[in-house]
């Protein structure tokens, strides 16, 4: 396993992170605790220190599930998560120092913990002012119940708003080859600012490891029929170029698709970790893979110009 020091930290994190959304059981069509334990277990033998989370994942089963699974090995796992997402209430997003500290409080009592390494802002609260918010986040370091400040799904304003108040380290925004709305002037902000990222969605929800033959459909309340736009059938054709690709690679390394997908996130400026979700050992050992991969620059060419051309099907080919 790779590793990348954080600027501004000692937090030296592993090129791929474990992402727990989906072993938290809400809006992923269930869950089995066993098998996500043995999960948890697969990622930190195989040298995976980097863990993130958020009460917001099954309301707060996945951090109960992490805080099981690393009793008597807390001290050697990074652990992310965040706060401000009122799930009871709708998910309103919620960033008032208050509701902070009670979340806070929460998530340390899940995961049996006595600080959080690195405490993010979930999505941005247009009701708190950032002075605020990152207020509270400088109390709980003060307190020692976090050491380092992130955020989430911040854009440029946000974030240089949150910089005037307080130190933050890292940004988790939804980036994949399917995803790439930061790269308009969030990621070079994060760059000049020494801002980490740690993009999440990084496979596409499944769709950038191949497993599907055609646009699939889900329940309602699954995260994949409302989260990503790139599971609609308009997008269908763009996406199929863009997979068909990554496969013709893949097959050429004798790697995967989500070696490809991850390979490609983690040559991206800024990138420290890219955060991979998986639900099963199997699925951990398969991300793992693309810290192995380097694409040429030929291939990284192809992959950018089929990528953009999923939503611009007139810029295409």
């Amino acid at each position: 396993m790779d590793y990348f020091p954080i600027p501004g930290t000692d937090l030296n994190v592993s090129r791929i992170a474990l992402g727990t959304w989906a072993i938290g059981g809400s809006h992923w069509g269930g869950r089995d605790d066993a098998l996500a334990a043995s999960a948890i277990d697969a990622a930190v033998d195989a040298g995976i220190n980097f863990i993130d989370t958020a009460p917001a994942y099954g309301s707060g089963h996945a951090e109960t599930l992490i805080g099981r699974s690393l009793k008597g090995r807390r001290d050697k796992i990074i652990i992310a998560t965040k706060c401000g997402l009122e799930i009871e209430k709708g998910f309103r997003n919620n960033l008032s120092p208050a509701y902070m500290e009670f979340e806070l409080n929460e998530s340390l009592r899940r995961l049996g913990a006595d600080y959080i390494d690195l405490y993010q802002c979930h999505w941005p609260d247009p009701a708190t002012p950032i002075a605020d918010s990152m207020g509270a986040m400088l109390k709980f370091r003060e307190q020692g119940k976090i050491r380092y400040i992130g955020v989430s799904n911040f854009n440029t304003a946000q974030i240089l708003e949150c910089l005037a108040h307080a130190p933050v380290v890292t940004l988790q925004p939804h980036y994949s080859l399917l995803e790439r709305d930061i790269e308009k002037d969030v990621q070079g902000t994060c760059v000049e600012k020494k801002i980490s990222l740690i993009p999440y969605g990084s496979l596409g929800g499944g769709m950038l490891t191949g497993k599907y033959a055609e646009p699939p459909a889900f329940k309602k309340d699954d995260a994949r029929s409302f989260f990503y736009r790139f599971f609609q059938k308009r997008y269908w054709p763009g996406v199929k170029k863009l997979l068909d690709a990554m496969r013709d690679i893949a097959a050429d390394r004798n790697a995967t698709m989500s070696h490809i997908a991850a390979a490609w996130l983690l040559e991206r400026p800024g990138v420290a970790s890219v955060l991979a979700g998986a639900r099963s050992p199997e699925q951990v050992m398969d991300n793992i893979g693309g810290t192995n991969v380097s694409l040429t620059r030929e291939e990284t060419e192809l992959l950018d110009r089929l990528s953009f051309a999923v939503y611009a099907p007139n810029e295409a080919e």
